[in-house]
């Protein structure tokens, strides 16, 4: 059961979210971060992980997915969410975390993009405006 989020953070409680990151100190501390929101978090260390997990979860309110990973990046990731089979997983909001500049991504792949290190709050208030966009399109 997902944890009580404290007075002042956003309310993810009731979403399920997947963090896909290849460094494990980072999937760590983002999934302590969202948890601390309420949020049920699902890992992933390799985008090909995170594709059989995109499949799996009966249940996925978000991605929350950094770029530089090996094998399979950040950007090819998106880019299979969005061509998934089913409807409902292409439109799933993704969330992008990195440490480069947003001017060579493909904006159309992602819903957001905050910059590393991303402070808590910020991470679970952009999830929350991002799944609220998606629902009211």
């Amino acid at each position: 059961m997902p944890a009580q989020p404290q007075q002042d953070r956003p309310d993810l409680r009731g979403l399920t979210l997947l963090v896909v990151d290849d460094d494990e100190d980072a999937v760590e501390v983002l999934s302590m971060y969202l948890r601390a929101c309420g949020a049920e978090v699902l890992v992933a260390h390799t985008a090909q992980d995170g594709l059989v997990s995109v499949d799996a979860a009966p249940r996925l309110d978000a991605v929350i997915t950094d770029l530089s990973m090996p094998h399979m990046d950040g950007v090819e990731f998106l880019r299979n969410i969005r061509r998934h089979p089913s409807p409902a997983r292409r439109r799933v909001p993704v969330v992008v975390l990195t440490a480069f500049e947003a001017g060579y991504m493909p904006t159309q792949e992602f819903d957001a993009y905050l910059r590393k290190p991303v402070e808590p709050d910020e991470l679970c208030r952009t999830i929350e405006a991002v799944i609220a966009r998606r629902r009211s399109s």
